[in-house]
């Protein structure tokens, strides 16, 4: 799974969701190349408007904020913070097992105790990183701003079933609820006609 989170991210063109829903955000503030060798750069470039709010579809932005909150899990989920980062990652990490983000957390707690010991180019990306992480995060979480949101965030979670049910439930609820009201309003009413 790793490996293909790698490639997507070195070849936008390997993720489709990202493709269809950012498609003119590509086109207009990336310029992708079109011999297919674009080593991360259109990514790289959707993730550096993303962070200057330069993206103004949603679905795009959601797309965009999920990449860089998939890249917290793994280092090697993000290539280009990966290859700046080789030589801290051998030098003060080497040790550190893969997974879970805490090769990623070993860096940022070289960042925040001992800032100069990283190398120029690794510590400038993780700080453009941590701070892409805090506002995914925030693009994540924001509730949906209308119905159409709502009925999509609905439709495309993976507790949509879940949904489904508790929504039939309380219709049939309110249903039984009726039946068993308008009997006892019927009731009540032929005891007042007598």
């Amino acid at each position: 799974m790793i490996k293909i989170l790698q490639e997507q991210a070195l070849n936008y063109k390997l993720n489709p969701v990202l493709q269809h829903f950012c498609k003119s955000e590509i086109q207009e503030l990336c310029k992708a190349p079109m011999d297919g060798d674009e080593h991360g750069q259109v990514e790289e470039c959707l993730k550096a408007a993303f962070l200057k709010k330069q993206l103004i579809n949603r679905e795009c932005q959601l797309e965009v904020a999920t990449l860089i909150a998939e890249a917290k899990a793994d280092i090697h989920v993000d290539p280009i913070l990966e290859t700046a980062c080789t030589v801290d990652l051998l030098r003060y990490c080497a040790k550190v097992t893969s997974g879970d983000g805490r090769k990623l957390s070993c860096l940022r707690t070289l960042l925040k105790e001992t800032p100069n010991s990283l190398e120029k180019d690794c510590r400038e990306k993780l700080e453009r990183r941590i701070e892409m992480f805090r506002n995914a995060d925030d693009t994540l979480a924001q509730p949906p701003e209308d119905m159409q949101q709502l009925v999509q965030q609905v439709v495309t979670s993976p507790a949509r079933k879940f949904f489904l049910v508790i929504l039939m439930s309380a219709t049939g609820l309110v249903f039984l609820t009726g039946i068993f009201l308008g009997r006892a309003t019927k009731r009540a009413m032929g005891l007042k006609n007598k």
